[in-house]
């Protein structure tokens, strides 16, 4: 019989092996490729968005919603983004300009020290980024964890995952901890719909 903690060893390190596989194939990307996906990935979302959408702001890799951002406050609306509160905790603040960001943790834009902190609304959609998701809605982080505690506490979002088309994975090694989505924008197409809205 098997020692349980060659289990979860042989999680992590699979989940290790594909972070490491795809983020070799985002990198691989053009400048073009990540445009014309991030660009297509934000007209989608837009449409799925609420008046005031949950979003991210993107690692240098990552599919990029930031036309999304953009046309919310070319309207006078306001997006809700996470900022890196210590480790693996995020707070969220509604920014209604660009001015209101600056870069923080790991390099990614954050809102900046003064901007209130606000509690995300119950049933809320919410974009996320990941590593790698498959069409069956699991998802792999960056491994901090960040997201998958938040969401752990907050089963009462949807919870929309967002990648580029080399995210798309058949799948994926999972934990009980690891949060699904409930619907999956890759580049331009909504792999997985989501059960609710």
């Amino acid at each position: 019989m098997g020692h349980p903690d060659r289990h979860v060893v042989n999680v992590a390190q699979a989940k290790a092996v594909e972070r490491d596989r795809i983020r070799a194939l985002r990198r691989a990307m053009t400048p073009d490729q990540r445009r014309a996906e991030s660009r297509a990935a934000a007209a989608v979302c837009l449409g799925m968005a609420t008046s005031e959408p949950i979003s991210y702001a993107a690692l240098a890799d990552e599919l990029d919603l930031s036309e999304l951002h953009q046309a919310r406050w070319a309207a006078g609306g306001a997006v809700i983004l996470p900022r890196v509160a210590g480790p693996g905790r995020l707070t969220w603040h509604r920014i209604t300009r660009p001015q209101e960001l600056a870069a923080g943790a790991y390099g990614i834009d954050e809102p900046v020290v003064g901007v209130a902190e606000v509690e995300v609304p119950a049933g809320a959609v919410v974009f996320v980024p990941g590593v790698a998701f498959t069409r069956a809605g699991e998802r792999l982080g960056q491994g901090g964890g960040f997201y998958d505690r938040w969401l752990a506490q907050r089963t009462d979002l949807l919870v929309i995952g967002v990648g580029f088309t080399c995210q798309l994975v058949g799948v994926l090694a999972t934990e009980p901890h690891d949060r699904r989505v409930d619907g999956l924008v890759i580049a331009g197409g909504l792999e997985l719909a989501p059960r609710r809205t």
